[in-house]
């Protein structure tokens, strides 16, 4: 006490290390009050730690309540405040002293830190900061508000913080562009109810920190986790997290005392969002939620380790979630582990485990215990599988089976529940390069075993469970009233115990296979002790029987004909003789097996006793071949040689056992699916099949390709304007058979170009030889440049487009050896009033039909690019 009323004197005792602030007053403000002792620490600095006390004089709860109409400063860094240093307590709670609460209609949060460091916050109630329900997500409010903080501490062990009746009671709003809360630790508070947790005050969402960055909710203590009873959003909200993110010893959706249930609907009890975060969720209890744990993207790797999920660890049954646990979208992770301690108790959900486009997903260890399914997988990612594991056979001192190569298997044994989930892990075992696995060791086999299996990958399949394979099934039925029936070849799995039952329910046999039974319908059950169990589908005996199997029967058929069909592999009971008859009644055969027959219908008798048996008809086929080609290539002589050619590739079904070709004559010329080498005619493809038949598949013709043809009727030779070069043009080809290939030479055979135009050569003579597709030649006649008359050009300076027929164009001589010239004529401006390539129209003054005006122009003539231009004045005169 002398120690506070110093206190009290000095106000503020200052120390080497920062300042201690003693909050001497309830009220909203003012001197001594908590917002002064803020406003003083912020003015402190951020060096040196401050110390923000208590010692309000009270007598009872209302005392130590401070009601707020408005939001207090915003913490800057390096503060305590301990609520635990009140001397007296009233909330119910003795380690939770002051009671901090908003009485005004405006929202706010009760402290707030943005861009903080080194924060503590001890000892304090917080309740009633709601947030406006239509406000914005950067408005939402609570008991203590987190922007881009570091080093922040809230709660410890004797120092824990109550929130209560708060849209949130820690907040770090979801804000584009994310600013991390850096190494926060939330430990030892209460959240949901009052502070000494009897009445329930619900927050929407007890912490629900985003951009979390390398966090601590709970701790490794049992005392330093979290009470997160009431809320109807979220226990713990974490999204966008990153980096490692431990959630400890939490107690989630239950009472202190964990025997009272606050079920939350439509609530998580833990949510974690973040691409790039680990999180660590440990030794937790996590009743009474929607989704208990609900991973969102989460792909850094998880470990959910010894937490109980939908159970008090007491025994309760109604403390369940609807999932226990939801992963979605993410990837690899840990249920469980591969150690002792660190398997989950998952019991009483409705699912215990909900995996969505997730994988993969190791489960192992856990105890699963009466949840209505215990795993469920929802659209695995592309490419991906999980595949149930099967018990093959299980003994009182050996379990084996067959799963994927190099896996592991886990045996529990089963709880007592309807879905046979494994609740008492019993051994892991590894599978080998085959798949096989096996246990040895005591089973008791009053309790049922079942096995989950996790593949290569890491991924965990649910639980086995009795299982029956009818794909196998063989019936004998009873022969002449004799109780020689059966029922074999079912294939069980996670089963031990086997129950055949008549039609009205007795027991008549116990064993897998059911054997030397009379006529009637007949299912097996299998199952295990105190488990649940599978019923094959019901099967009957009659009791008409012949004794005859066909399990083996083959029948061959009779081709093209000819007596080579059979049948074979019919047996009789006991070996009994046959003898063989046709339709017709006539006795064929007393071979057990009927051998080297023509087509039709066949039966035989055996003796098994008294009883005369008469088999079922049965038929040998006669076997014709129709076979038809489905792709070929025919190739017709060319170049007046015998080389057409025909190729089979393909047929529509059978294909013959051997082709052979024939010509016109009937003279078998090749064999295989192709023949070369043809003249013009007929040719026939017969196929041929190694039971003897023969058959006349197609008949081909080849016909003679013309030679294409040149036609000169066109060609025109060119002199270019030197007089020492020729052109040849004007030549085409007629055929069938293109793209051709063409070569001029001259007289002396000397090859001079390539292409149909021969351009720019001495004036001499020149052959063009065209060679088409098939390599055929043909020469065109010759090309003398030596006949061509040479006309001078001349270019007259004047002309009168008059209409009356003399000189009313302008006529230059000598042009036609000059077919890509071009002729221009322009104004005295410049203008370009005519232009041609070629001279095949001459100019007549006008221009788009109008009458050019009477006067001088000029012109420009380029008969070649190896030409001088001809240039000069043109008068038009009328």
């Amino acid at each position: 006490m002398r120690f506070w009323l110093t206190l009290l004197l000095l106000v503020i005792w200052r120390v080497a290390q920062g300042a201690v602030i003693v909050v001497t007053s309830n009220a909203d403000s003012g001197p001594g009050t908590l917002r002064d002792a803020i406003q003083t620490a912020n003015a402190n600095g951020i060096v040196d730690r401050d110390f923000i006390y208590f010692n309000l004089i009270s007598t009872n709860a209302a005392g130590v309540t401070i009601q707020l109409s408005s939001e207090l400063p915003i913490l800057s860094s390096n503060i305590v405040i301990d609520g635990t240093s009140q001397p007296t307590s009233f909330l119910g709670n003795p380690n939770i002293k002051v009671s901090l609460t908003k009485i005004s209609s405006i929202y706010f949060s009760g402290l707030r830190l943005d861009n903080a460091k080194d924060v503590e916050i001890y000892g304090i109630e917080f309740s009633s900061f709601q947030s406006d329900p239509l406000g914005p997500i950067e408005e939402k409010k609570s008991g203590i508000y987190l922007r881009n903080s570091t080093n922040i501490i809230i709660g410890a062990v004797n120092k824990p913080n109550c929130f209560n009746g708060s849209y949130a009671g820690i907040l770090s709003p979801f804000i584009i562009p994310r600013q991390d809360v850096v190494n926060l630790k939330i430990s030892a508070n209460i959240f949901g109810l009052s502070p000494n947790g009897q009445a329930v005050l619900p927050n929407e969402s007890a912490i629900d920190v985003s951009f979390l960055k390398d966090g601590l909710v709970g701790g490794n203590l049992l005392a330093e986790g979290n009470i997160i009873a009431a809320h109807t959003r979220n226990g713990i909200a974490l999204g966008g997290a990153d980096q490692q993110i431990s959630i400890l010893n939490n107690t989630i959706g239950l009472s202190v005392n964990k025997n009272t249930q606050y079920r939350a609907a439509n609530a998580n009890g833990i949510y974690i969002n973040g691409d790039a975060s680990r999180p660590k969720i440990v030794d937790n209890y996590i009743c009474g939620q929607a989704r208990g744990i609900y991973l969102d993207y989460v792909n850094g790797g998880y470990n959910i380790e010894n937490n109980k999920i939908g159970t008090n660890g007491l025994g309760a049954s109604t403390f369940g979630n609807d999932v226990g646990i939801y992963i979605k979208f993410s990837a690899g992770g840990v249920i469980g582990g591969s150690v002792a301690n660190t398997g989950n108790e998952i019991a009483y959900n409705k699912l215990a485990v909900t995996l969505e486009l997730t994988y993969p997903v190791s489960i192992l260890r856990n105890s699963f215990n009466c949840n209505i399914k215990a795993i469920d997988f929802v659209n695995l990612p592309n490419n991906k599988t999980v595949t149930t594991s099967k018990i093959s056979n299980i003994t009182a001192t050996n379990v084996n089976g067959v799963y994927l190569p190099n896996s592991k298997i886990e045996l529990f044994y089963t709880d007592a529940c309807s879905d046979c989930q494994g609740k008492d892990w019993i051994a892991t075992i590894a599978t080998n390069s085959t798949g096989n696995w096996s246990y040895n060791g005591a089973i008791d086999l009053s309790r049922s075993v079942t096995s989950m299996g996790t593949n290569p990958d890491g991924a965990t399949a649910t639980f086995s469970k009795p299982l029956i394979d009818e794909t196998r099934v063989t019936i004998t039925n009873v022969i002449c009233n004799q109780p020689t029936g059966s029922i074999k070849g079912i294939v069980t799995y996670d089963a031990s115990i086997f129950e055949w039952r008549n039609a009205s329910g007795a027991i008549v046999g116990n064993a897998k296979d059911l054997e030397n039974v009379g006529p009637g319908t007949y299912k097996l059950t299998a199952r295990q002790n105190n488990s649940c169990s599978v019923i094959s589908q019901s099967y009957t005996i009659s009791s008409n029987s012949t004794g005859i199997s066909e399990a083996n029967k083959v029948i061959t058929a009779a081709y093209c004909g000819q007596s080579n069909g059979s049948i074979k592999g019919i047996t009789t009971l006991n070996g009994s003789s046959k003898i063989w008859y046709n339709s017709a009644g006539t006795e064929v055969s007393r071979a057990a097996d009927l051998l080297n027959v023509p087509s039709g219908i066949y039966y035989f008798t055996t003796q098994l006793g008294t009883c005369n048996i008469i088999s079922p008809n049965y038929t040998v086929n006669n076997v014709e071949f129709d076979y038809k080609v489905s792709r070929e290539q025919v190739n017709d002589a060319s170049c007046s040689s015998s080389n057409g050619s025909i190729q089979v590739m393909g047929f529509q079904t059978v294909q013959p056992d051997e082709l052979r070709w024939f010509n016109a004559s009937g003279s078998e010329i090749g064999r295989g699916p192709s023949i070369s080498n043809l003249s013009p005619g007929t040719y026939t493809l017969k196929g041929y099949s190694n039971f003897g038949c023969s058959y006349t598949i197609k008949s081909y013709s080849i016909t003679r390709i013309p030679l294409p043809v040149i036609n000169q009727a066109a060609q025109k030779l060119y002199v270019n304007c030197d007089g020492t070069k020729g052109s040849i043009k004007g030549i085409s080809v007629n055929g069938q058979t293109a793209p051709y290939t063409y070569t001029w030479f001259n007289a002396n055979g000397d090859e001079v170009a390539r292409g149909i135009e021969l351009n720019n050569v001495p004036l001499d003579k020149y052959y063009l030889s065209v060679t088409d597709r098939f390599g055929c030649e043909v020469l065109s006649d010759v090309a003398d440049f030596g006949t061509l008359k040479i006309t001078p050009i001349k270019v007259p300076n004047a002309f009168t487009p008059n209409g009356d027929a003399i000189n009313d164009v302008w006529k230059i001589e000598g042009v036609d050896n000059y077919p890509d010239a071009t002729f221009n004529v322009f104004d005295r401006t410049g203008n370009k009033v005519f232009t041609s390539k070629g001279y095949n129209k001459p100019f007549d003054g006008t221009q788009a039909g109008n009458n050019l005006p009477v006067g001088v122009y000029f012109y420009k003539i380029i008969l070649s690019a190896n030409c001088d231009p001809l240039t000069g004045s043109l008068t038009i005169i009328r």
